[in-house]
């Protein structure tokens, strides 16, 4: 779904002229100073198509009460709704023209980057919707102190794994640390078959191979900057984590190098040809309709196996954020409340696959009976996933990846991987500050 954006409407005001103060009746004074009914005020909303986390009105769910809201609040929305990939791009050159076109538009760790362009309205929500956000949910979208937006779906990698293949090798649970991992999918490659499948075309943003490299940082207790915002990651940590994913290599898709987008990668583990793989919540759904998949009803989810340290993940950081240059923040502000209402969060993940962000959703038994991943996505977010964005996070993560990339295709070590990886990222940090 791609529409074009709606140019907000001007009022045309009527000059009066020629009028002389004699020939003014009270009459033609008090019709003048009437109001003239106004229509609806039109809110413009950037957006990914779906499958993409798309909110009503793109995504099929809640469509009565989004049509409901529209009326109760005498407004429009109005959708842009390209395909993912344009959506950065787009809003940066919006930004960059200085003009208004949009009042809400979805943001993809990209908070810090557009910051001076974004409101601060989070102290604005009500209460109660704050106290039922995860705390940590909003570590991607605050820079220089400020809340900036508010994600709406709890979106965190987990491990996805093919059941069958498992029970098939006498596995009887899945990989709980790196050794287990590394182990079991040594054990599940053969025939065709590969014990790990994952994305690794890609070297930027959240979802591209820095990104998981990240996730395996953190389960080694390592982070990517540290206080003082200076890259922290050229040690015992940063090449253990490189160095997993590099163990791994023997007994993942060979495609895997060349994959692009999460899409790849699930098509593989969806057609029975890779027993484990990191994943998103909402590819769930999918992988479980028998129209597309061969694993229907042989797909189990669990936290992400342990590093020397502990579980973690990353986030996938989808927020609602407002522009500064909307002529409606409150009304703006307004839609992403509804967004986040608790029946409108339920037929999310109902209706789409998207979870809720909210907690008490997530915990909701419906909820729970149809995502059977809720449970263990509650369980993930008690560990590490942070996605250290940045103004530069496309920059830092193509710079990241692309020597990841080169460790993973043997044409350098794990450590002359991360040592020039950080060396860049220290040139980068610099212009930054």
């Amino acid at each position: 779904m791609n529409q074009k954006t709606v140019n907000i409407s001007r009022r045309n005001f009527l000059k009066l002229a020629g009028m002389s103060a004699a020939g003014l009746t009270m009459g033609n004074f008090l019709a003048s100073c009437t109001p003239k009914e106004t229509g609806p005020v039109t809110l413009n909303v950037l957006v990914p198509a779906a499958p993409d986390p798309a909110p009503p009105g793109v995504a099929k769910f809640s469509e009565e009460a989004f049509a409901k809201w529209q009326t109760d609040h005498n407004a429009t929305v109005v959708y842009e709704a390209p395909p993912w990939p344009q959506l950065h791009d787009k809003m940066a050159a919006n930004f960059a023209s200085g003009q208004y076109v949009h009042d809400v538009m979805y943001n993809c760790g990209w908070v810090p980057e557009f910051a001076s362009y974004l409101v601060d309205f989070v102290d604005k929500l009500p209460a109660d919707l704050i106290a039922d956000l995860p705390k940590s949910s909003f570590s991607t979208v605050t820079w220089d102190g400020k809340r900036l937006g508010v994600v709406f779906t709890l979106s965190l990698l987990t491990l996805f794994y093919n059941t069958e293949l498992l029970q098939k090798a006498g596995i009887t649970a899945p990989p709980k640390n790196w050794d287990e991992l590394k182990n079991m999918a040594k054990e599940l490659t053969g025939g065709g078959q590969y014990g790990w499948v994952l994305n690794y075309g890609a070297p930027e943003g959240i979802g591209g191979v820095a990104s998981y490299w990240m996730t395996f940082l953190q389960q080694a207790g390592g982070k990517v900057y540290n206080d003082q915002g200076e890259p922290a990651f050229n040690n015992d940590r940063g090449v253990s984590a490189l160095q997993t994913m590099v163990d791994l290599m023997p007994y993942t898709d060979p495609g895997s190098i060349s994959y692009v987008g999460i899409n790849d990668a699930t098509n593989v583990f969806t057609a029975g040809n890779a027993a484990m793989m990191m994943n998103w919540p909402f590819m769930l759904k999918p992988a479980s309709d028998p129209a597309s998949s061969k694993v229907v009803g042989k797909i189990g989810t669990a936290i992400l196996p342990s590093g020397p340290v502990t579980s973690a993940s990353i986030d996938g950081t989808d927020a609602y954020t407002i522009a500064k240059n909307s002529p409606n923040p409150d009304l703006a502000r307004q839609l992403i409340e509804f967004y986040l209402d608790k029946e409108v969060q339920k037929r999310q993940v109902l209706d789409t696959g998207w979870l809720p962000i909210r907690l008490s959703v997530l915990n909701d038994p419906e909820v729970q009976a149809a995502a059977p991943n809720a449970a263990v996505i509650l369980e993930q977010a008690n560990y590490p996933y942070d996605s250290f964005v940045t103004p530069d996070y496309n920059e830092v993560t193509t710079t990241i990846g692309v020597e990841i990339q080169k460790a993973l295709a043997g044409s350098q070590s794990a450590a002359e991987a991360i040592q020039s990886a950080s060396d860049q990222v220290t040139e980068i940090v610099k212009k930054r500050q």
